[in-house]
Parts: C-alpha cells; sequence; structure tokens
C-alpha cells in the first residue's frame, strides 16, 4: 500500500488518470493522516489553553493579553486548519462537502481563517500603538471603524469570489480530485494577507519601546519573523509549483508551516503568563506588579498584593476596583505641563517633553473601568473629552 491509506478509494483512479494527463501524484496517505492527527491534537491543546485563559481572565497578567481577542484569533486558527485540509488536498473531496471549493477554499480558509487571524492581530496592535503612543483609549470609533472597513472590504471580496465564474477564481478538478486557485485570484489573496501583515510588523515596530510592564517586542520579534518566512515559502510555493497538493512532501510542509506561525505566534504571547497562572499564580502576579512599580505604574492600579489573604488564607487581588486621583486626572485632556524633574512617575520625555504616554494603560488591564468625573484638585481640563468610554 505504500503511502496509500485504506479510506481513500479513489487514489488509483486519480494515479492513473494523472499519469495519463502527464501529472505526477503522490497519493493521500499516511504522512497525511499524520500530519492531520497531529495538528488536530496541538489544537486541542490550544482549545484546553483558550478555555483556561478565559476562566481566569480577570487575572491581571492575563488580562493585560485582552484574552477575548487571543481567543478569537485562535478559533480563526483552527478555521485556517480546516480550510487547508481541503485548500491543499490532504483527504479525498469527491462524493464530500469539501467539494465546494468556494465555501472551503475561500469562506472557511481565506476570509474566516486567514484574514480574521490578521486583521485581528492588526487590530490587537493598533490598540497598543493608541494606548502607548497616541495617548488614546482601547476603544472607540478610531479603533474599530478601520477594522470595520477591513472586514466590508474581506465581505464585498467574497461576495465578489462567489458571483464570479469559478474559472477565474477557484475550481474543482475531477481527474485529481483537488481545488486550484487562479493565479489572478491568488494574487488578490497573497496582496491582502501581505499588505496585512506589514501593518502588523509596522504597528510592532513603533510600540517597542512601550513600558515593561506590558513591552511585546521580542515576542512580536519573534511571531512576526516566523509569520513572514512561512508567508515567503508559501507565496513562492503557490507560484513556482501551482499543483503543489499533488506532491505529498510540499502539502504536507506547506500545511504544517502555516499552522507552525499560527502557534509561535499564539503561544510567544501568552505562554508565560498562562503557565505562570496555573504552575505559580501569586508569585508570578508579584513578579507582574513589581514591573508595574519600576514603571511607574503602581499608583493607576489598585491591585492588592498576592500576599495579602482573606479569611480563608487564600490570596486575593482586587479584579474591579477603581483608581486614584492621579489616574483620574490623567483622563482628562489638559493643557501640556512643562517638563520639571519632580513630575509624576509616569511621565516619560522619550514620548515627547510634557506629554503622558500611559494615560490610558488602564484600557489593557482593567477595559471597564473608566473615571467620567475629575476630583477638584486635579489639573485645569479643556473642554474637550475623549470619546466613549474605554475598551
Amino acid at each position: 500500500m505504500g503511502n496509500q491509506l485504506s479510506f481513500s478509494q479513489t487514489e488509483h483512479r486519480r494515479e492513473e488518470m494523472s499519469q495519463n494527463l502527464g501529472y505526477r501524484l503522490d497519493p493521500r496517505g499516511k504522512a497525511d493522516g499524520i500530519m492531520i492527527i497531529i495538528i488536530t491534537c496541538v489544537y486541542s491543546i490550544n482549545v484546553v489553553a483558550v478555555l483556561f485563559m478565559l476562566w481566569n481572565r480577570k487575572y491581571p497578567p492575563l488580562k493585560c493579553k485582552s484574552p477575548v481577542l487571543m481567543a478569537c484569533m485562535m478559533v480563526a486558527g483552527i478555521l485556517w486548519f480546516v480550510g487547508d485540509i481541503q485548500a491543499n488536498g490532504h483527504v479525498p473531496l469527491e462524493h464530500t462537502p469539501l467539494r465546494n471549493c468556494k465555501a472551503f477554499g475561500v469562506w472557511v480558509r481565506i476570509l474566516l481563517g486567514v484574514c480574521t487571524l490578521s486583521t485581528l492581530i492588526a487590530m490587537r496592535s493598533y490598540g497598543l500603538f493608541r494606548v502607548f503612543c497616541k495617548n488614546q483609549p482601547f476603544r472607540g470609533r478610531g479603533l474599530y471603524v478601520p477594522y470595520a472597513a477591513y472586514c466590508l472590504c474581506m465581505l464585498v471580496y467574497g461576495i465578489v469570489s462567489q458571483v464570479v465564474s469559478p474559472s477565474l477564481t477557484i475550481h474543482y478538478l475531477l481527474h485529481v480530485d483537488i481545488c486550484y486557485y487562479e493565479t489572478g485570484f491568488k494574487a488578490s489573496m497573497f496582496a491582502i494577507i501581505w499588505v496585512t501583515w506589514l501593518i502588523v510588523a509596522i504597528l510592532s515596530w513603533r510600540i517597542r519601546h512601550i513600558k515593561s510592564s506590558f513591552n511585546e517586542a521580542r515576542e512580536m520579534l519573534i511571531a512576526c519573523t516566523a509569520v513572514f518566512v512561512v508567508l515567503i515559502f508559501t507565496t513562492v510555493m503557490h507560484y513556482a509549483v501551482p499543483l503543489f497538493p499533488l506532491n505529498v512532501r510540499l502539502r504536507v510542509l506547506t500545511t504544517s508551516f502555516d499552522h507552525l506561525a499560527t502557534n509561535v505566534f499564539w503561544w510567544s504571547i501568552m505562554a508565560v503568563p498562562i503557565v505562570s497562572c496555573l504552575v505559580r499564580r501569586d508569585a508570578y502576579l508579584e513578579e507582574w506588579m513589581d514591573k508595574l512599580r519600576q514603571d511607574g505604574l503602581q499608583r493607576m492600579y489598585d491591585v492588592q498584593s498576592p500576599n495579602a489573604t482573606n479569611n480563608k488564607g487564600s490570596s486575593v487581588y482586587n479584579r474591579n476596583s477603581l483608581f486614584t486621583a492621579d489616574y483620574a486626572r490623567l483622563h482628562t485632556e489638559m493643557p501640556v505641563p512643562k517638563p520639571m524633574n519632580s513630575g509624576y512617575p509616569y511621565f516619560d520625555p522619550v514620548y515627547g517633553a510634557g506629554v503622558y504616554p500611559m494615560a490610558h494603560t488602564d484600557a489593557v488591564l482593567y477595559p471597564t473601568a473608566y473615571i467620567e468625573e475629575v476630583p477638584h484638585h486635579a489639573a485645569p481640563q479643556s473642554k474637550k473629552k475623549h470619546r466613549g468610554n474605554l475598551w
């Protein structure tokens, strides 16, 4: 049987037809099955990790990682994997729903998978850029309108792809039982993905100097490097060998690299807080709070020390606390003061003299907390206020 598995009844016919047409075809077999099992096991572990993360989403080191967005990214990665199984020819398509190339190859794989994952990463990076570089909240029209515009463009792209003739987009090749992307359509897909990830890379570079408590420069460097290596490999593969799904080594490598990059990105950001929350919850929280103190951000957060205990003897921290007068003062737009050596501990001249770069760091850690009224002793404020609450 060689590489062939018993579940594929069409492999002999595929081989015969491909030989008659001059194609070299590797039958679907053990390598495909092993790869599917391994990646499925990896995503099963990921789902458990996501559920654990959401259950502990109030834990400050996890909360500052935007757990809901990270969970949505994992869902998009799983949908991408389902689309890859079909588009890269790992399983038989004939007489199955997977034969619908546009449904799985465009909507599931490209739009709900690759594009959704990429735009969520871009949205998260842009949100951090707004908070730490532009001194704006992690919510509001400034954040959501670009994301909504991107989603609208993707919806239009999907509808146009659906109504245009399959001969111009993606169609089913009966004799080899795979879905084939036309060259022009592939160019449009790769253009969207490349532009999105270039935006992510630029934003990640812009926020590389944010406070260490929230800094992910090293993680994003690893993630972006992995993604761009895979993007280059996949782009070259699709154009150099258009029928790569017929080659077992190339199709297994392509799918494996796609989801290696996805997992490297996700775990490079979430591994430390998730594992630390599981095995050394209080110790890691104390270390994380030490970083806040070193960054001069401790006064912005009323997070009790993990050494404080409740009446049951277990450690506690305040999950829904409001903040101090200094925090309230930062949430108003005020005349820019002159730089002074005895300024607030959160003052950082790197971002410009008199600018408060950390004015909305709470948006990452405490998205629901926002003080509308400013104490009477706060600095004078202008009549213009930030629009909307913090995310």
